[in-house]
């Protein structure tokens, strides 16, 4: 669906020009609302077809032709645009979804390794003094791994 604009723009353009030539141009829309010109029968099971007539030698119907044709290129074209701003949009709301999620992954392992620490921090609180293991190397521990939580944020 995403060139289905474009080609349906493309045809446009090759049925018009300066020069109109003999012949109908159909215009349906598709089950997928996709809008179609061409100058062959829509394919069966189309219920609203808009059939354009043009008569050989008509200059007044020739003129109203080409304005007929040039209203549908503007409105293949302006199709084109909708398709294409839409699908930047999406694809702006996808980035910040997947934006979003890394920042809550971020924060999710902030938040656990943040519990990590308090609970050593907290086990070293516990932890007897010995004299192989004293007041000051407890608080010393305590400092660094409070440094490592402050850092985190």
């Amino acid at each position: 669906m995403r060139w289905t604009f474009l080609i349906a723009l493309a045809a446009c353009l090759l049925l018009v020009g300066h020069s109109v030539s003999a012949g109908s141009i159909y215009t349906w829309t598709d089950a997928d609302g996709v809008k179609h010109y061409s100058n062959e029968q829509p394919p069966e099971g189309i219920e609203e077809v808009q059939t354009i007539e043009e008569v050989q030698g008509d200059p007044t119907s020739a003129e109203q032709n080409q304005q007929e044709y040039d209203r549908m290129v503007e409105e293949a074209s302006e199709g084109a645009d909708r398709h294409f701003d839409e699908r930047a949009q999406e694809k702006a709301r996808q980035e910040e979804e997947r934006q979003q999620q890394q920042d809550e992954e971020k924060e999710r392992r902030i938040a656990e390794q943040r519990a990590r620490l308090e609970k050593e921090i907290e086990a070293v609180r516990n932890r007897g003094l010995s004299p192989t293991f004293t007041k000051g190397m407890q608080d010393n521990l305590i400092r660094q791994l409070q440094e490592q939580i402050d850092q985190l944020e």
